[in-house]
């Protein structure tokens, strides 16, 4: 095999580009809480790590998938659709290691295909979601001057998250990256004494109508009045920890409400903001908000239907009753939706049935609270998508809830479960035919009018 040394400069442009070669692959997060859980060798992974490779029918008939050596038929036809991933192109047995990648690709187009729009976590459900692709969430970098006032809309920082992190990675992060910034960290409190000391000379100079002083520099800040500062910021750790926070540059975190209130009752004349950032409480996402799933900016489209026309709702999803629920063992259940599987929504819906409210066992969905082995692939239901957020660790978190009986009654239509139209033009005859009975002459049967159908579309 021919190196980088004795080919030519253009030969080695065209290798590293990617035309002719393969990104390399993705690290998976390290995912703590899956130490203590059950973790099938089999299961999909939550996101990918590997390029998935495709080819043309033609070309994978003779096991050409673009790489130096023919795939074996054997394993590369059984599938319905030519998606592989490449997880070394030349392995120490001189053969090209790959694996179906149907699991992933088939997963976004299903994905796709309910037209969602990612949006920014938020605590409040009561509130309208935002777009990920909004102007003041789309945020990646700032200046210093706005990285104060807009510290809260950023999804992307230099620093890890301070509460994720174990007391190995905090312990590594303080030797290898903090305490080699001592010097600079107090140049930046320095400047910012001095930038602080400037403000309160403009506000006195402003109240006795005077011109504004000239601007106090770091030069001119003495030892011993920076010494006190160091002081006064050690007794108020909260004023410390967000010097340090935007020096660090560190995600944000989000303080328990007692720590407010006793913020408040230690001290009542002093102002403290922090950031109220959509990922304080779970952390910033490891990739961007939409994770390149969707670049859709909102779901307020209209649906038209070839027969009754524009739709109010969007068409209903069906979806697998994964996990039964199960009151016993205090077990919610679960459903997959398009290959996510998602918790059921919480409060009195369809899914939750109460003793004396709107839904009660008879209007349970089947399979629901109990598991049903005669249904023929598991149990399903149809389900209305609202929103899906990307979380810290890059998995995908689907929200849904119930759907309007008519959108799905219409939707069983569209895919072919359901007959409505064609029934309701059959009463509408039977009920003409009831009305004006047929003369009793042979060209009254030829001219009388006949409804359309679904079918023949009135021909």
């Amino acid at each position: 095999m021919a190196t980088a040394k004795n080919v030519s400069p253009g030969a080695a442009l065209l290798r590293s580009s990617r035309m002719f070669s393969m990104p390399a692959p993705i690290s998976a997060p390290s995912d703590l809480s899956m130490a203590t859980k059950h973790k099938s060798a089999t299961a999909t992974t939550p996101f990918p790590t590997h390029l998935t490779v495709t080819t043309p029918q033609a070309s994978r008939l003779v096991g050409d998938w673009g790489f130096k050596r023919p795939f074996p038929l054997k394993t590369t036809t059984k599938s319905t659709l030519p998606l592989v991933r490449v997880r070394k192109v030349d392995s120490i047995e001189h053969v090209t290691d790959f694996r179906s990648a149907s699991d992933h690709a088939i997963t976004l187009k299903k994905f796709q295909e309910m037209n969602l729009d990612f949006t920014v976590p938020q605590k409040d459900d009561q509130r309208p979601p935002k777009s990920v692709f909004e102007e003041d969430a789309d945020v990646t970098a700032l200046t210093p001057e706005e990285r104060v006032k807009k510290e809260n809309i950023r999804w992307r920082f230099n620093g890890p998250w301070l509460a994720g992190m174990t007391d190995g990675e905090f312990n590594e992060y303080l030797s290898s990256t903090v305490r080699g910034k001592r010097t600079e960290f107090r140049a930046y409190l320095k400047a910012q004494l001095a930038a602080d000391m400037t403000n309160e000379q403009n506000q006195q100079a402003q109240e006795r109508a005077e011109e504004a002083p000239v601007p106090v520099q770091s030069s001119d800040i003495s030892e011993t009045a920076f010494t006190e500062h160091l002081r006064q910021l050690r007794q108020d750790p909260v004023m410390l920890f967000q010097h340090v926070s935007r020096f660090l540059d560190l995600a944000p975190l989000a303080p328990e409400e007692a720590a407010f209130n006793r913020l408040g009752a230690l001290r009542p004349n002093k102002r403290y903001t922090f950031s109220d950032s959509p990922y304080a409480a779970n952390g910033p996402p490891i990739t961007h908000p939409s994770a390149g799933l969707s670049y859709l900016r909102t779901k307020n489209y209209l649906d038209n239907h070839p027969i009754y026309g524009p739709q109010q709702r969007h068409p209903p999803v069906k979806a697998r009753i994964v996990t039964p629920k199960n009151s016993a063992a205090n077990y919610v259940a679960k459903i997959g939706v398009a290959g996510f599987i998602s918790k059921i929504p919480e409060g009195e819906t369809s899914f939750n049935f109460k003793a004396g409210g709107m839904y009660n066992k008879n209007s349970a969905i089947p399979g629901l609270n109990d598991f049903q082995p005669d249904v023929v692939g598991g149990s399903k239901v149809y389900v209305e998508p609202q929103k899906v957020t990307i979380s810290s660790t890059g998995k995908v978190v689907l929200g849904f809830g119930a759907t309007d009986p008519s959108a799905a009654v219409v939707q069983k239509e569209m895919v072919g479960e359901g007959v409505v139209f064609e029934d309701a033009v059959k009463e509408t005859n039977e009920a003409l035919s009831a009305q004006r009975p047929m003369l009793q002459r042979p060209w009254a049967a030829r001219s009388r009018s006949i409804m359309g159908s679904s079918k023949t579309y009135g021909l």
